[in-house]
């Protein structure tokens, strides 16, 4: 059995004042985030942090095992030591408080390479005269083991009473083990009451360390927790090291911004997070690195098609390996009929999303545009080729045998899942809509492998213009949705907008939809509303989609394309509203608020893989970075009011790297000695073959 630690050492030892640490840091007088959904995780662990006091952890998750409700509390004098100041980092949390006359610091760290996590607390005398301090432990949580990660938390619900050991405790539940052990000689143990006292004495200006060590899995634990006890400052030092390294790589991989406007940075910068935090190496998982919708508390933990396809552009930057065996996982189980993938058994589970025929086709798309590997359309999953995969889907709904029509996807409100009980069902205007991209990306794909299909570009014509003549309306500059007896409604979604750069759209309609982005209807001060709020179905609570904010993903899915459809303006106005989720949040969950900084607190899903997308918005948006099927390089930068010098340092794509520079009205392009310069709005070409640039017309 893999055993699974988490070890607590209570002793003094600084912040770490590491670099690459610092870029994710969030100080908590800048945190919005509730003690609920705050926690650290490591890739095999995740822990919450109670970031009121100092010495305190609530739930602890390491798939398979689960102790939801586990709890660490550590008192003085019989109260819990106020934090007035705490810094977040993914793996780490660094803690300080004072009681009376003790200052206390403390900093929990996860480590890296083991289920297991540290604690390291000093306690200091400030007065002048010996201090007898009174500490007491109280721990406590149920103990399960559990192959379903779905959305909500796991729970753990089994009682494992505490029993002694030589130097703490320990609970066991059937093969699980739960330990405490210690250093510390003068602790008395109770395991009637699951806890440990002693009293420690401080001179005038004494410090005192002890350290404590818990960990879970077989019974093999109590053991490795002794180990661990004895090496743990060098733990924890290797544990901030290697995280160093996870940074280094992340940007070996992915450019860095750089900016005369310090929050589009942060805004960049914190958006990457995500690939740290929701990236699992449990040897249990079907995939290895798997990186699930959720993570922190493991809350969401399962892979959601919705969720993972709205990376579709960087992940193949960033682990292209990962991004093949996703996409297979996803086209083992049957997306026309479920949602999701189990990470222990890779078992497909929920119902099936109308998106999904979007998402696989754009991931399979946008993962041979951006690495080459072209071959992966030949790859047979479940008896059929990648590319017969991405045709089925683009035909999926359709009968190809007769004219195109839109589909009519029936009563379900799944889509929008609006709250108030209005409907927004039958035939949409968006998903058909988002149709014409599914048959352009598969044509070009069977291009691309010598089996040209131009009926699916004729289907996708054929639908432009069945979509504008039953479903526009002139006069409201709006889409039209019908119902099962052909009757009209409106619901203003800011699904629609997800056209802008889609040829499914003329002038007038593009135009007409942007009429309504606007402060009355769609924009408030802090962000983008799902809903307009001139709508009736608009609910504030109804967050995600139903108008009180929107999915994290939405804003900045919106703004990389009405970059790409040349409306910087207008997208330039939407991340201007967004950049504070990047200096008042240590990680993003399902959704943002539009007319507050606040975020959506009913839900597990507190720490979101697409997450990741604004920082795809920057790099394929605003800096315009699109790949050709034959590897050419176009660079399209924006005009844009967010700052007026940005720089993207090391973006590698297509086995080249560049450096792209903005600077006023004119940008240059850098791969290895050869660099250009180009006057805004002009596009660069990098041409593969010939390893040169040229200017575009």
């Amino acid at each position: 059995m893999i055993t699974v630690l988490l070890i607590l050492c209570l002793q003094a030892e600084p912040a770490p004042a590491v670099t690459n640490a610092e870029m994710f840091a969030l100080q908590g007088e800048n945190n919005i985030l509730e003690e609920e959904h705050f926690g650290i995780i490591n890739g095999l662990a995740t822990i919450g942090v109670k970031y009121k006091d100092a010495a305190s952890l609530c739930g602890f998750w390491s798939p398979p095992y689960v102790s939801s409700d586990f709890s660490l509390e550590i008192t003085l004098f019989g109260e819990k030591v106020p934090a007035n100041r705490y810094a977040w980092r993914p793996f780490e949390v660094t803690r300080e408080g004072t009681l009376g006359k003790i200052h206390v610091l403390t900093a929990a760290t996860l480590l890296y390479q083991y289920r297991a996590g540290m604690l390291s607390l000093s306690l200091k005398n400030t007065g002048d005269t010996e201090v007898q301090a009174p500490l007491h432990l109280a721990w406590g949580g149920t103990l399960d083991q559990t192959k379903v990660w779905e959305f909500s938390r796991p729970q753990s619900q089994t009682p494992a009473p505490a029993m002694l050991l030589d130097k703490g405790l320990k609970k066991t539940q059937g093969a699980c083990v739960l330990a405490l052990q210690t250093d510390e000689k003068t602790i008395a143990w109770d395991a009637d009451a699951s806890s440990g006292s002693t009293r420690i004495t401080l001179a005038a200006g004494e410090e005192k360390t002890i350290h404590l060590c818990f960990g879970m899995g077989d019974a093999s634990i109590v053991e490795t927790c002794s180990q661990l006890l004895a090496d743990s400052p060098n733990q924890v030092g290797q544990s901030r090291a290697e995280y160093n390294k996870r940074v280094e790589d992340l940007f070996t991989r992915l450019p860095r911004l750089t900016s005369d406007n310090p929050a589009l940075e942060t805004f960049y910068t914190r958006s990457l997070v995500h690939f740290l935090t929701n990236r699992w190496e449990t040897p249990e998982f079907v995939l290895h690195p798997y990186y699930g919708t959720g993570s922190i508390k493991g809350g969401c933990v399962c892979n959601y098609l919705w969720n993972f396809g709205e990376v579709w552009e960087i992940l193949p930057l960033y682990d292209p390996r990962a991004a093949r065996e996703h996409i297979q996982q996803f086209l083992k189980i049957d997306i026309t009929r479920h949602f999701a993938f189990i990470p222990t058994k890779g078992d497909a589970f929920g119902p099936w999303y109308m998106v999904n025929q979007e998402k696989i086709i754009g991931l399979i798309y946008f993962y041979v545009k951006n690495t080459g590997d072209a071959d992966f359309l030949k790859e047979v999953v479940n008896g059929r080729s990648v590319l017969d995969w991405v045709v089925l889907n683009a035909l999926h709904g359709d009968d190809p045998a007769g004219p195109v029509q839109l589909i009519d996807y029936g009563p379900s409100n799944s889509h929008l899942e609006l709250r108030r009980g209005y409907p927004y069902n039958h035939i949409m205007p968006d998903l058909n809509g988002r149709r014409y991209m599914n048959y352009c990306m598969a044509a070009e794909l069977c291009a691309l492998m010598g089996a040209p299909a131009p009926y699916l570009k004729e289907r996708a014509e054929a639908l432009k213009l069945l979509l504008k003549q039953e479903l526009w309306d002139p006069d409201l500059r709006w889409f039209r949705f019908k119902d099962a007896a052909g009757n009209t409604d409106l619901r203003y979604t800011v699904q629609l907008f997800k056209l802008v750069n889609s040829p499914v759209l003329d002038a007038e309609q593009r135009a007409g939809l942007l009429s309504h982005l606007n402060e009355t209807e769609f924009l408030s001060e802090f962000g983008l509303h799902s809903m307009a709020k001139t709508d009736i179905a608009y609910d504030q609570v109804d967050i995600d989609n139903g108008g009180g904010g929107a999915c994290t993903c939405f804003p900045p899915q919106i703004a990389e394309r009405l970059y790409k459809s040349g409306h910087g303006r207008e997208a330039d106005d939407i991340l201007r509203r967004i950049l504070w989720w990047g200096e008042r949040l240590p990680y993003w969950g399902d959704s943002l608020v539009a007319n507050g900084m606040d975020y959506r607190k009913d839900t597990p899903l507190q720490c979101t893989l697409d997450g990741v997308t604004p920082a795809q918005c920057i790099i394929f948006g605003l800096f315009g970075v699109d790949a050709a099927f034959n590897g050419d390089i176009t660079f399209r930068p924006q005009r844009t009011a967010l700052a007026s010098r940005l720089k993207l340092t090391g973006l590698t794509i297509r086995n080249n790297t560049f450096d792209i520079e903005v600077a006023g009205e004119e940008y240059s392009v850098r791969c290895g000695d050869r660099q250009i310069r180009a006057a805004l709005p002009k596009a660069l070409v990098f041409l593969a073959q010939e390893k040169e640039f040229h200017v575009s017309e």
